[in-house]
C-alpha cells in the first residue's frame, strides 16, 4: 500500500494507491465509508443507491477527466465537477445527482485522512482474505478474519446443518449438537425441525443476496446477516454474521457477500483434494525448489490453485533480515502486503526466509519492474532479496531458487544500499565459482593479464589496465582515452606496444571474450 501526494495549485492533492489482491481486489461502497463515519460521529447526509464502487480516491482539481472506480472529494468549490455523472464526497453541500456525501463541518485533510484510514483498514483485510485464499488457509481462518472486521461471530454450516466454520463461540450464539460418530457440530435437530414447517425460511434458501434473518422464532431473538453459498444452481452452505457485539451496518451486506465468494473458491479448493493423500501446496513447491520435480498429482493440484500453468514465466525472489541472526519465522503484515502488491505469487517460509515464487504473466511485470516495486518493502523492512531470472517452466524453479539464493547471498556480501539484487548482477561471479579444473584455475585463463602485468611492474607502465579498460569500452578509442584520462595518441601507442607484446589477435571475438574472462576471474583467484 502506498499514498502518493503532491501539492497542485494551491490545493493538497491525494491518491489512495490500491493493492491488487492475489486472487480478487475488492471494492469499497459508499454505504460501507458512510458506516465508518457514522462510528467516527462525524455529520454528514448521504444519497446513495448502493451502485457506486470504489478502488481509490483523490482530490478533484479542476480540469481534471474523472475516472470510474475512483471516489472524488470536492473541495467547498467544487469547480466543474460533473456531479451529475460521477459520485463524489464533497465538503459541505454540494447537492448533484450522482451518489455522493455530503460532510459538514470538516476541513480538507480531516477528510482525506479519514479516507485514507478507512481505505487502509479495508485493504488490509482484503490482503488477510487474499492470504488465506492462496496459502490454504480454512474456512476457520476466513470466519476469524471476518469476525475481526466486522466485530460480531462469524460460522458457516453447509446444507444438512453441520458447522463448516467456527472460529468461536460466544455468549448469545446458538448452542450446538456434537455428533461424535462424525465428529462435528451441528445445528440443533429441534431447530432444524422448526426451519422445516417455516415459510420465512424456506423462502430464504432461494435468497442469492446478503439478507437478513430477525423473526421471533430464532432462539434469543437475535439477528442474523447471512448469506447462501451457491456452487452454480447447487446450494452449499450458509455463511451467517450473528448481532451480538455491534449493530449491522448497511455495508455489511456487500462485505458479507464478498465473503461468500472466497468462502466458494476455498470450498473449490478443499474440494480437489478432499481424500487425497498429498502433500499441501508448500510441500509441492518444495520438491520443485529442491530438485525440479514433483508427484504429477500433486502438481496438477497446485497449478489448478494457484491458476497456473507448467509453461509460463516464473520468477523467485528469496527475503532475508538484514541481520543475519534474526532469521524470519513469522511476519505475516509483510507477507501480507507482498501478497497484495504482487498478484499471482505464492509466497512462503522456506528455510527460514521468505520464498516468494512468482507467476510473471499474472502479475504482468517483467524482471526490472519487480525488484522496482519490491525495493520499497525491503527497505522499509531492513532486508535484503535476491531475484532471479525468468523462467520458462515450473519444472525449472530449482534453478530460479539457486540463483535467488545466491543473489541474496551476493547483497549481503557487498552489504551496500542495493537491497534487491538481481542475478544478472553477479551471474558472471556465480559462473566462475562454478568452473572446476583438475589444476589451479589460474593456469587455465589466458597468460596475457599475467604477462602485461609482470610487464609494468618492471618498465613501470600500465599495459595492464589500459587492455582491459579498451575491451570494457568495447574497443571504443574515445571512450577509453576519456576513462583513462590519457591523449588518443598515447592510447594508440600503448595498443600497439600491447599488440606487439602479447601477439593477441584483437579483431577476434573470442579472443576478447576470453581476455574479458581471464581479467575478470583472475580478480578472484
Amino acid at each position: 500500500m502506498c499514498f502518493a501526494h503532491t501539492y497542485a495549485e494551491g490545493g493538497l492533492v491525494m491518491m489512495y494507491k490500491a493493492a491488487a489482491a492475489s486472487q480478487r481486489q475488492l471494492a469499497l461502497s459508499f454505504q460501507m465509508i458512510a458506516g465508518e463515519l457514522d462510528d467516527k460521529v462525524w455529520d454528514f447526509t448521504m444519497q446513495c443507491e448502493d451502485q457506486a464502487r470504489f478502488y481509490s480516491f483523490r482530490v478533484f482539481m479542476p480540469g481534471e477527466a474523472p475516472e470510474p472506480g475512483v471516489l472524488y472529494i470536492l473541495p467547498e468549490d467544487g469547480g466543474s465537477f460533473p456531479r451529475d455523472r460521477y459520485p463524489y464526497l464533497s465538503m459541505g453541500q454540494q447537492p448533484g445527482l450522482a451518489e455522493h456525501i455530503c460532510v459538514r463541518g470538516r476541513t480538507l485533510p480531516e477528510i482525506v485522512n479519514e479516507l485514507a484510514r478507512i481505505f487502509q483498514r479495508f485493504r488490509d483485510f482484503e490482503a488477510e482474505l487474499n492470504w488465506i485464499l492462496n496459502h490454504n488457509g480454512s474456512l476457520n481462518d476466513l470466519c476469524a478474519a471476518a469476525t475481526a472486521y466486522l466485530q460480531n461471530p462469524v460460522y458457516i454450516h453447509d446444507s444438512v446443518f453441520a458447522i463448516l466454520a467456527l472460529p468461536c463461540h460466544v455468549e448469545g450464539m446458538l448452542e450446538l449438537e456434537y455428533d461424535k460418530e462424525r465428529g462435528k457440530y451441528f445445528i440443533p435437530l429441534w431447530l432444524v425441525e422448526d426451519f422445516k414447517f417455516s415459510d420465512a425460511y424456506r423462502d430464504t434458501l432461494h435468497q442469492k443476496k446478503a439478507a437478513l434473518w430477525e423473526t421471533n422464532r430464532y432462539p434469543y431473538h437475535m439477528r442474523s446477516l447471512y448469506i447462501n453459498i451457491w456452487d452454480m444452481e447447487y446450494y452449499r452452505a450458509r455463511l451467517l454474521v450473528n448481532e451480538l457485539h455491534t449493530l449491522f451496518r448497511p455495508g455489511d451486506r456487500l462485505l458479507v457477500e464478498y465473503l461468500a465468494d472466497y468462502v466458494l473458491m476455498i470450498l473449490h479448493r478443499d474440494d480437489m483434494s478432499a481424500g487425497q493423500d498429498h502433500r499441501d501446496l508448500i510441500g509441492t513447491l518444495k520438491n520443485l525448489i529442491a530438485g525440479g520435480e514433483a508427484d504429477r498429482r500433486d502438481l496438477r493440484i497446485l497449478l489448478s490453485t494457484l491458476g497456473w500453468r507448467e509453461t509460463g514465466r516464473f520468477l523467485i525472489a528469496k527475503l532475508q533480515s538484514q541481520e543475519p541472526e534474526d532469521a524470519i519465522t513469522s511476519g505475516s503484515v509483510l507477507r501480507n502486503s507482498l501478497s497484495a502488491a504482487f498478484p499471482g505469487t505464492f509466497i512462503f517460509f522456506y528455510e527460514r526466509q521468505l520464498c516468494m515464487v512468482a507467476d510473471m504473466d499474472a502479475s504482468r511485470l517483467d524482471q526490472t519492474a519487480f525488484c522496482s516495486k519490491l525495493a520499497p518493502f525491503l527497505r522499509d523492512s531492513l532486508m535484503y532479496a535476491g531475484v532471479s531470472l525468468p523462467v520458462d517452466s515450473v519444472f525449472h524453479l530449482n534453478a530460479a531458487y539457486t540463483q535467488a539464493n545466491y543473489a541474496m547471498e551476493h547483497a549481503f556480501r557487498l552489504r551496500s544500499h542495493q537491497w534487491c539484487m538481481a542475478f544478472e548482477d553477479c551471474a558472471l561471479e556465480y559462473l566462475g565459482s562454478q568452473i572446476k579444473t583438475p589444476a589451479a584455475l589460474s593456469l587455465f585463463l589466458s597468460p596475457v593479464p599475467r604477462l602485461l602485468r609482470q610487464y609494468d611492474r618492471e618498465h613501470g607502465s600500465q599495459y595492464f589496465t589500459t587492455l582491459k579498460c579498451f575491451l570494457l569500452n568495447e574497443r571504443s578509442i574515445p571512450k577509453t582515452a576519456q576513462a583513462l584520462i590519457i591523449h588518443r595518441t598515447t592510447l594508440l601507442y600503448r595498443l600497439e606496444k600491447i599488440a606487439a607484446l602479447t601477439k593477441a589477435d584483437l579483431d577476434s571475438e573470442a579472443v576478447r571474450l576470453y581476455l574479458l574472462l581471464s581479467f575478470r576471474l583472475e580478480e578472484d583467484t
